[in-house]
């Protein structure tokens, strides 16, 4: 039989970290955003105005799986609307709950929230990927009652890796294949050279990050286009540079960081932040000097980085949602996300915010 324990304080999670940790490793690709670490960073910054709901799922006195939850009020064309979803906010292109047995965790949690009072106007679970979620939401909330609705969320474009980095150049069009190869080859005669700083986790010794290093990466973000982004997401603009910094630290500690970089006469003059996991590397962002642009600093990066991790055995590098323009030259592979809504009957709100949804994704479709 299985109980379900709820935590609204961060501080309290910390007693079940052992837990969480093992659960973690196995987790169907897991990321860096579903660490504990993550989202005690991610509550730091982002927790004020919202409510944290973390469902233990617990069976023989073993915790067996995790949903992380938050309740935050979102403005919508329907009015302030009370939403009850994973805690992401855009940082990364998937999340879903913590463990393998993820039918049985799922089963539990909804099985609760159909059992507590309901604070709640939309049950909006995001970012989800529909080939580790395999139809588990919309059936779980099903058998408790709910009328789930699977709309399409923000895909992600990735490339999927090869075992030669020619052979991935050659499925390249033959333009591109050719600035590929004319790039690398200025940049060699430059004498531009990489670097990868991925550190591993040794058993007896905590991984100390690198801060040196992140803090030179900052200061190139500072000298390009990102010091006038006001998007409030690049690794140097005041709103998020202390949430980068502490993610760099937590995860260079969990050994899931990884960057690489790009030295001309030991001057940085591009540099890639990315989290990694499992062969799967997650980019982040990409910065670049300006006076280093007839060098292609971006397409320099991108194939030493593709390179080397096909050199490493790594499996993907998924690039993110958005800005299909600049990745279609190098990606293979789409990587579709799907949202699953459950509109509570009694809110006005919700119900019109399902019109809107019905309207948007079907109405307009058609």
């Amino acid at each position: 039989m299985s109980e379900v324990i709820e935590i609204n304080e961060i501080e309290e999670l910390q007693g079940y970290a052992c837990f969480w940790n093992r659960l973690h490793a196995k987790t169907p690709n897991a990321t860096f955003f579903q660490t504990l670490p993550w989202l005690e960073t991610y509550w730091k910054f982002f927790g004020h105005g919202k409510n944290l709901r973390v469902l233990l799922v617990q069976v023989d006195c073993e915790i067996k799986g995790i949903v992380p939850l938050i309740e935050q009020i979102e403005r919508t064309k329907a009015g302030p609307v009370r939403i009850l979803t994973y805690p992401l906010d855009g940082w990364g292109p998937f999340y879903g709950p913590i463990g393998s047995d993820q039918t049985a965790t799922l089963y539990a949690a909804m099985q609760y929230l159909q059992a507590t009072p309901r604070t709640w106007d939309l049950l909006d679970l995001r970012y989800v990927d529909p080939t580790v979620d395999r139809g588990r939401i919309f059936n779980t909330m099903r058998c408790h009652g709910m009328t789930p609705k699977v709309l399409p969320w923000n895909p992600s474009y990735a490339i999927e890796l090869p075992d030669d980095f020619e052979k991935f150049v050659s499925t390249r069009s033959s333009k591109f294949r050719a600035v590929i190869r004319r790039t690398l080859r200025k940049a060699n005669e430059a004498g531009v050279t990489s670097d990868r700083y991925r550190p591993m986790v040794c058993p007896t010794e905590n991984a100390e990050p690198n801060l040196d290093l992140y803090d030179e990466c900052v200061l190139l973000a500072r000298r390009t286009w990102q010091a006038c982004s006001t998007t409030g997401t690049t690794i140097s603009h005041p709103e998020a540079a202390d949430y980068f910094r502490d993610c760099f630290i937590q995860a260079s500690r969990l050994g899931m960081i990884d960057m690489m970089t790009l030295r001309q006469k030991d001057r940085m003059i591009a540099f890639s932040y990315n989290f990694h996991h499992l062969g799967n590397i997650l980019g982040m962002r990409m910065g670049y000097e300006l006076d280093s642009k007839q060098l292609s600093p971006g397409t320099v990066m991108m194939s030493h980085q593709i390179r080397d991790s096909i050199e490493r055995g790594d499996r993907i590098i998924d690039l993110g949602p958005e800005h299909y323009e600049i990745k279609s030259r190098w990606i293979n592979r789409t990587l579709e996300s799907q949202r699953i809504c459950h509109y509570a009957r009694l809110s006005l709100s919700a119900n019109v915010l399902r019109m809107g949804h019905w309207w948007k994704y079907h109405r307009g479709a058609a």
